[in-house]
């Protein structure tokens, strides 16, 4: 027996490599090792989600407002919650937005709130061309921080093996989204602001909650002044977003899907196309991708009956305020939202213009 206690070291090591991968499960080491907001946001917009499902408005209670959801990226996330109740009493808005998603991430979101019995009155939905190549950071973003195992394996199909070993894995052992480099750790640690660093996370995940699911903005109301800047950001931006950019068959299938549900459910959707810098537009009209994007993405959304809002070419948005070459500034948000509402009315209640 004492010959064969070797046969037991591969279970007492695996043993030990859980109790190890369990210290990274550890939200305080969790921010050691990765320090940025990224997964404070998507934590953030998790829990949102399930205090949406809990509550079930419309459903749990009497509906006295409209219900509108929108779906996107960073460049949806940032609207005034206060400036949203204060200009739209009749509409009770809820932002499921974060940073850097893809259809998947919104039909995720769009299949818990329908499921549930949750009917939104307008589907407020983002597209662009980066949310479909197949070599973005869709697995280091949606991938490891949203989704739960009963989506992923109801869905197989689009999301294909190679994306549901990679779900797996990293939902089974989190040193593999909090890498454990021990000497950046420690250098985060000793991190002088590292205080002020819990602050600005607790902070943001509290704003999200508390707002409807919209973000807090480390920038705030900042505005890029320097057109030198706006330059270098939207190549900075450009060249992350298009490198080795290839067609994402996966990501044009939950785009489908999404389409599909939304028109088998009779909800009023606009799909908008938001708007960057100048300089980001004119180098964005000089890649023959987007065009061949822009083609197939216009014949599917009006094969299923609906069309896309493309701020640069809607007359009704005027804002020239930027963050960085990608993004407008916040100040714009104002004109955004008013051009989709401006949008929804054109469309499904013209009589109200």
């Amino acid at each position: 027996m004492l010959k064969a206690r070797f046969l037991f070291y591969p279970v007492y090591l695996l043993i030990f490599l859980f109790l190890v991968d369990s210290i990274f499960r550890i939200p305080y080491i969790q921010t050691l090792a990765k320090i940025d907001l990224t997964a404070v946001n998507y934590k953030a917009k998790s829990d949102f989600l399930e205090k949406l499902l809990k509550e079930k408005p419309g459903v749990n209670s009497p509906k006295t407002k409209k219900i509108m959801l929108i779906l996107g990226s960073s460049r949806l996330l940032y609207f005034d919650y206060d400036e949203l109740v204060s200009f739209y009493p009749d509409w009770e808005i809820y932002n499921l937005s974060s940073a850097v998603t893809t259809p998947a991430y919104y039909d995720f979101q769009l299949t818990k709130i329908l499921d549930a019995g949750i009917k939104p009155d307008l589907v407020i939905m983002e597209t662009d061309p980066n949310q479909f190549n197949q070599n973005s950071v869709f697995k280091s973003s949606n991938l490891t921080y949203s989704f739960d195992l009963g989506y992923v394996l109801s869905n197989l199909s689009l999301f294909g093996k190679d994306h549901v070993s990679f779900y797996l894995g990293r939902k089974l052992f989190a040193v593999g989204t909090y890498k454990p480099y021990i000497d950046q750790m420690w250098k985060n640690y000793k991190n002088p602001y590292l205080d002020n660093v819990l602050g600005m996370h607790q902070s943001t995940y509290d704003y999200i909650i508390s707002h409807n699911g919209n973000g807090l903005s480390p920038i705030d109301n900042y505005m890029e002044k320097d057109s030198n800047a706006l330059l270098l950001t939207s190549h900075r931006t450009l060249d992350w977003l298009f490198a080795s950019y290839q067609r994402s068959n996966m990501q044009f299938g939950f785009y489908e899907k999404i389409l599909n549900r939304l028109q088998e459910e009779k909800i009023k959707a606009v799909i908008v196309w938001p708007l960057s810098s100048p300089d980001f537009e004119s180098l964005m009209e000089k890649e023959s991708l987007v065009k061949t994007w822009e083609t197939e993405i216009d014949s599917i959304t009006k094969d299923h009956n609906y069309s896309i809002l493309k701020l640069k070419h809607d007359p009704s948005y005027n804002c020239n305020a930027y963050a960085d070459g990608g993004h407008v500034a916040k100040d714009c948000y104002r004109s955004l939202m008013r051009s989709i509402l401006l949008e929804y009315f054109r469309r499904y209640e013209p009589n109200r213009l």
